[in-house]
Formats: C-alpha cells, sequence, structure tokens
C-alpha cells in the first residue's frame, strides 16, 4: 500500500513508529540501570516491583501514544477548517470559488476533487441558464414591439392585416421553439455520455432530414442533390442527428446560393479510428476565415437584414459537441460545412 507524509495515514503511522523506538530506547536505558543496582545489592532488583513495573512502564507510553495520535490527527485535519469556509463562499454571488486541496490530506482529495467538479458542472450549467434567458429576453423584445405595434395600428385604424400578424407569430413561435430545442441539446450534451446512446444510421437520419426541408428548397427553386452511403453507424439521440442535418440544409437554403450537396462518407483517422463525414455545400460564398468558430455563436448572423435568428448554426454544433465530434466551415471559393463524427466502434474520448 503506497503512503506518504501527506497522508493521515502515513503520519499516524510515522507517529507509532516514532513511539515504538522510543519505548525501544526506553528499555534500552533502563537496562544499565538495574544491572548496577542489582550489583550493588547483590540481589534481583529491579526500579519497579511486580505487579506494577509493566503496567506503570505501559501507561507513559499509552499516554504519549494518545497525545502523539490526537496531535498528528488534530495537525493534518486543520486545513478541514479552511476549507470549509471556501466551500461556504461558493454561490450565485461567486460561482467560481472552489475548495483548494494544496494543504488537505491525501485521503480527503479525492471527495474535495470530486466535489469541485460538481461545482463546475453546476457552474456551466447556471451560465448556460443565464444565457439563455438573457438571449431569450434580447432577442423576444424585438418580435413582440413589432407585434404590438401592429396591433396598436390596428386599433387606431380599425382594420386587422392578418397576414402580417400571422407572419408574427410564426416568426415568434419559430424563434421561441429554437430557444427551446437549444435549450434542451445543452442540457443533453452536460446531463448524458453519448457512449451509452443506441447506434443509429446516420445516413437515414441525414435523409430523413433532407425530406423534411426538400418543400422549402423546392419553394426557393433551389436544387438538392444527396450522396450518401447505405449506412453510416455512429452512436447518439436519432432526433437530435436529424435536427442537426436539417439545420445545416436550411442555412444553405436560406443563406446559400445555387445547387446543394449533401454528401456522406467515412474516413479512417490515425489514433481515433473511423469518422463518419458530413458535407453540406452550396455555390454561394464561404465563410470568411476571421469569424472561425464565431460563425456558430447564438444569434450570429452574416448579415443584420438576413433572414432568421442565427440559432441554427449553435443548434449544429451544440448536437456535434454532445455527439464527441466537430463541425466547420471549409476555406473555399464556395459554401461547405463538414461534420465530423466517431464510428460506432472507434473509441469515444469519455471512455
Amino acid at each position: 500500500m503506497k503512503w506518504s507524509l501527506e497522508s493521515l495515514r502515513g503520519r499516524l503511522i510515522a507517529g507509532m513508529l516514532f513511539m515504538f523506538l522510543l519505548g525501544l530506547g526506553g528499555a534500552f536505558a533502563l537496562g544499565p540501570l538495574e544491572r548496577q543496582a542489582q550489583a550493588i545489592r547483590g540481589t534481583d532488583y529491579f526500579l519497579f516491583q511486580d505487579p506494577y513495573q509493566d503496567i506503570l512502564i505501559l501507561l507513559p507510553f499509552s499516554f504519549g501514544a494518545i497525545l502523539l495520535i490526537w496531535f498528528v490527527s488534530g495537525w493534518s485535519l486543520r486545513h478541514l477548517a479552511s476549507a470549509s469556509r471556501e466551500a461556504a463562499i461558493v454561490g450565485p454571488g461567486n460561482p467560481v470559488a472552489r475548495i483548494t486541496t494544496e494543504r488537505l490530506p491525501e485521503e480527503v482529495r479525492p471527495l474535495v476533487n470530486a466535489i469541485n467538479g460538481a461545482l463546475d458542472r453546476l457552474t456551466e450549467a447556471y451560465h448556460a441558464e443565464q444565457r439563455f434567458v438573457a438571449d431569450a429576453a434580447h432577442e423576444l423584445r424585438t418580435p413582440l414591439a413589432v407585434l404590438g405595434l401592429h396591433l396598436q395600428r390596428a386599433k387606431l385604424g380599425g382594420t386587422l392585416h392578418w397576414a402580417t400578424i400571422d407572419d408574427d407569430l410564426a416568426q415568434l413561435n419559430r424563434l421561441v421553439g429554437q430557444l427551446l430545442d437549444l435549450a434542451r441539446k445543452e442540457h443533453a450534451r452536460q446531463a448524458d455520455a453519448v457512449v451509452d446512446e443506441p447506434v443509429v444510421n446516420l445516413s437515414r437520419n441525414a435523409r430523413e432530414a433532407a425530406a423534411a426541408v426538400f418543400p422549402l428548397a423546392e419553394r426557393e427553386g433551389r436544387e438538392l442533390d444527396i450522396e450518401l452511403p447505405d449506412s453510416l453507424e455512429v452512436r447518439g439521440r436519432p432526433d437530435d442527428l436529424r435536427d442537426m442535418v436539417r439545420n445545416l440544409l436550411e442555412n444553405a437554403i436560406i443563406h446559400g446560393r445555387g445547387r446543394i450537396r449533401l454528401v456522406g462518407e467515412v474516413r479512417s483517422a490515425l489514433g481515433s479510428g473511423r469518422q463518419a463525414l458530413i458535407t453540406v455545400s452550396d455555390e454561394g460564398p464561404g465563410v470568411a476565415p476571421a469569424l472561425g468558430e464565431a460563425v456558430f455563436d447564438r444569434f450570429r448572423k452574416g448579415s443584420p437584414d438576413s433572414v432568421g435568428h442565427g440559432l441554427g448554426l449553435a443548434i449544429v454544433r451544440e448536437v456535434v459537441l454532445g455527439h464527441e465530434g466537430s463541425v466547420e466551415f471549409l476555406v473555399g471559393p464556395t459554401c461547405r460545412a463538414r461534420i465530423m463524427l466517431p464510428m460506432a466502434d472507434a473509441p469515444s474520448s469519455r471512455s
């Protein structure tokens, strides 16, 4: 068993060894005195006569051992009080505070590390909730104000423009639906391990997503080509994977130009097993490299006048991260978004 003076066990063992050596030294020290007394008296003589000799020798060393254990345990656990004070200040006003493990005994450190990890996860969820509330309040303000303005005009003029109001309500419903969908996917990413999810056919999910957006592509006069293998097996949540591909396709239809292609393939990556690749491309201009990951931020729109709320790509990123994959826009003259997900037989990064 591995131990060191950093652990309470090691310190107690070292203290008991010290007491044993002290007692052994005391026994050797008393031996010459007893022999000298016997030589003077000419008979057997002990400093302490039976039956009290053993008891009187044992008592001081037992009392010393108790004192040593009390001192070592108190000295080793003295930093628990400061750890309790550090834990007491963790809260909404100070969510980043953590318990220091440097001066704690080794036996206590795994528990403190687990508590700090739980606090990290709670802090992440707390910040995600704050972002959700702030974003929802910010984005809902404008369509609600527009809808209120239309109703005021109708009240003053006596005429309701139902087509305009229907459009406003449709925009509100879409925004609220996307916000709730994004919140659900963020929660799923934080709470669930994809390694425990069933094996699904990503090709089938992608075809279902393409079928869902085909009426939109037809209405916009866009062609949609699909090149998918019969099977791309990954572990994950089928509904989320379908939403991931659908949002990418809708982004290409609404913001892109020309023919849209949905391509799937398998690629072997050194050290990480096989990867399932999904690429959605169109003939519009590519995303500027300077944007980088910012293009996947919430409410990030290529143009302030563009249609939508800038949540589609944020939903795509949440699903990809929740499935231990990656997503990026490739640099080039045309717009190409590529998703990489580990195949079902690939090692999980969380395992």
